[in-house]
């Protein structure tokens, strides 16, 4: 009995051909029903129009969930114009040393009945009656000469931590809310000698959109006048191992 040849193809009519002998003594083999004698083409697997469809839905969907988990769905509301009563408390030495380490500290307690949305102070300082600039601890200086007219009073070794925003000389703490309070720390070296006056604004968002008042109804501003000596401080070195400034 002669057994029919199964063998796999890379074309035509799918992935097998099953080959019968045409005889008993024949050496050749003859398909049947296989590939024609001229050159055989395979149609591509293009997908239906009905899978396409459904593949681009699909596509559609994950683009709008993508954004509606972005927060594209809706845009934030404006920040609302308000006003809060707050009490503030500022403490700068008024007398200090070059390359004495110093403290400049702001306490906004808010003494309103609403949370304050996002409490910011903005410092500045100069020497001469404007006393400002625009770089924070720094002075304003004249000249034609000058590419920068802002000179620094002040080195900021560390500035209230979290509080860095897009503004050089603004920093901002969150919010606070009602009876309760938050302190700016700057810890400071003066590099410059000469009298100069630091001012200091306080606002309830960097927008501007929340004011910040004084019970009395003032605006929470302030300035500090500093005067700042060429002399070296004077320091100790105590018990347990600290150098501590001796006041002058």
């Amino acid at each position: 009995m002669t057994l029919a040849k199964r063998e796999l193809l890379s074309v035509c009519e799918g992935n097998t051909q099953v080959y019968i002998p045409t005889g008993l003594g024949s050496s050749a083999f003859r398909p049947t029903g296989g590939p024609p004698s001229g050159p055989c083409y395979v149609r591509a697997a293009v997908p239906s129009r009905r899978a396409t469809l459904r593949g681009a839905t699909a596509a559609v969907a994950a683009v709008a969930l993508a954004l509606a988990g972005c927060g594209g769905g809706s845009a934030p509301k404006p920040e609302a114009s308000a006003t809060y009563t707050v009490d503030t408390h500022a403490a700068f030495p008024a007398r200090q040393s070059l390359a004495e380490r110093v403290e400049l500290r702001l306490t906004v307690r808010n003494a309103d009945t609403r949370t304050i949305p996002n409490v910011a102070a903005t410092i500045e300082a100069g020497g001469g009656p404007d006393g400002t600039a625009v770089q924070a601890f720094g002075a304003t200086l004249t000249g034609a000469d000058l590419s920068s007219h802002s000179r620094p009073v002040w080195i900021v070794d560390a500035g209230p931590i979290g509080g860095d925003t897009a503004f050089a000389n603004t920093w901002a703490l969150g919010p606070i809310r009602p009876n309760r309070a938050r302190t700016f720390v700057w810890r400071v070296v003066p590099v410059r000698a000469g009298s100069y006056t630091i001012r200091y604004r306080l606002t309830g968002s960097t927008t501007g959109r929340s004011q910040l008042r004084e019970r009395n109804g003032d605006a929470a501003s302030g300035a500090l006048t500093v005067y700042v000596t060429s002399k070296p401080p004077t320091v100790r070195i105590t018990a347990d191992g600290r150098v501590v400034s001796v006041p002058q």
